[in-house]
């Protein structure tokens, strides 16, 4: 099975990640590969980043199962619910810009919500997941396949399904707690379309991927239907080629639909790393440290992952750990809260690792999803933090999950 492994890459503009040698480089290779075949994924790719630059990155298998085309450190990946950061970023720019704010609710946008148990569920409710709408983890088949019905342009979609959720009146009664939503990405993307007047996707262009160089992210499956020109998402069987089945409908762009290169993501989450350690970027620090605070959550200090006692009491069971497109937790091998994301829809499996005390990032995808994707995705990254260990002698030893 052929292995690439990018050593170095020359940069044009100084503020995006650039790649250099390292002692790691040696070892990943073979052993991600090694990864790859243990689990059987057609192909696999990882990338750490110390600060906003990619310290090393590898890729390893074909584009689909039983191909012969290799995939490069330049192709396209599906980042599925990794995708909600950038989702939540794209609203902070509209929230800067005045176009729209965190508090704004459901029923300021849609006055037909008015009245009903909509009326205070506010933007940031329905990023954080505390909403009211029932968990969505498992899709609701008769929905997915209506949201596949609706015809006209992908705002005027949105706009419907934001009628029918309207109608239903689906939100769960009793305390607000998490409840991992889907449908309230969805609904986010559909009060910022009202607002500015833009589609959600050209929204996401303007103010992220343009502005950070992320020339080569868009949305659904990459690559073409009728050349194997991107990695090929999989399930059990062959890779299946970009049509509408294989990915979740476009009205759920805002959920994770998002594709991107190894490098575009790896801007984006530069700027997340550069304002969770106190720097203004395309965002302002406060900014971006919002978005990495759970609800109920103070900030104490400007970087606020340094103090223990910033989140007050430990985070009840009410999921209080989930952020704005980000999960907190805490690991052994860096002190502080660290920001991860997981993501799938169904056919491939994207993970992310951000641990800002440290300066670290960790990233790894998979051209299949379910188990075989997850438990790819989640030994590469164990892979990284091993090499590190290995290469720092006052670094404890690592630990058995990320």
């Amino acid at each position: 099975m052929l292995t690439i492994l990018l050593l170095s890459m020359s940069v044009c503009n100084a503020d995006v990640p650039e790649m250099r040698d390292t002692d790691m480089v040696g070892v990943t290779s073979s052993r991600l590969e090694e990864i790859r075949e243990r689990h059987g994924v057609p192909a696999l790719a990882a990338f750490a980043m110390k600060g906003d630059r990619i310290e090393w990155i590898g890729v390893t298998g074909t584009r689909s199962r039983g191909s012969e085309a290799p995939v490069t450190t330049d192709d396209r990946w599906h980042l599925g619910s990794c995708g909600k950061a950038i989702t939540a970023t794209v609203l902070q720019r509209l929230v800067d810009r005045g176009t729209i704010a965190w508090s704004t609710t459901v029923a300021e946008v849609f006055p037909e919500a008015e009245g009903s148990g909509w009326t205070d569920v506010t933007l940031r409710d329905l990023v954080t997941h505390r909403s009211g709408l029932p968990e969505d983890r498992q899709p609701d088949p008769g929905l997915m396949i209506q949201m596949r019905m609706l015809d006209g342009s992908l705002p005027d979609q949105r706009r419907h399904l934001v009628k029918m959720m309207l109608e239903r009146a689906v939100l769960v009664d009793g305390e607000p707690r998490m409840r991992y939503s889907n449908l309230g990405y969805v609904i986010a993307s559909a009060m910022a379309e009202t607002r500015s007047g833009r589609a959600w996707e050209d929204l996401c262009v303007e103010l992220l991927f343009q502005p950070l160089g992320m020339v080569s992210t868009g949305f659904g499956a990459p690559g073409s239907a009728t050349s194997l020109d991107q990695p090929r998402g999989h399930g059990v069987g062959q890779g299946l080629p970009p049509s509408p089945i294989a990915d979740n409908p476009p009205v759920m762009a805002a959920a994770g639909t998002i594709h991107a290169s190894l490098r575009d993501w790896s801007r984006f989450l530069a700027e997340h790393v550069r304002g969770a350690r106190g720097e203004d970027g395309l965002l302002s620090f406060e900014a971006i440290q919002g978005l990495h605070r759970p609800p109920g959550r103070e900030m104490s200090e400007r970087r606020f992952f340094a103090v223990e006692t910033v989140f007050g009491r430990r985070p009840s069971s009410d999921g209080g750990r989930y952020a704005s497109g980000w999960v907190l937790v805490r690991r052994s091998w860096c002190d502080g809260w660290i920001l991860m994301h997981d993501g799938t829809n169904g056919l491939w499996y994207a993970m992310v690792w951000v641990a800002p005390e440290c300066d670290w990032a960790f990233a790894a995808v998979a051209n299949q999803g379910g188990e075989p994707g997850a438990r790819a995705c989640g030994d590469s990254i164990r892979l990284m933090l091993e090499l590190l260990s290995s290469n720092d002698s006052t670094s404890e030893s690592p630990p058995k999950t990320p």
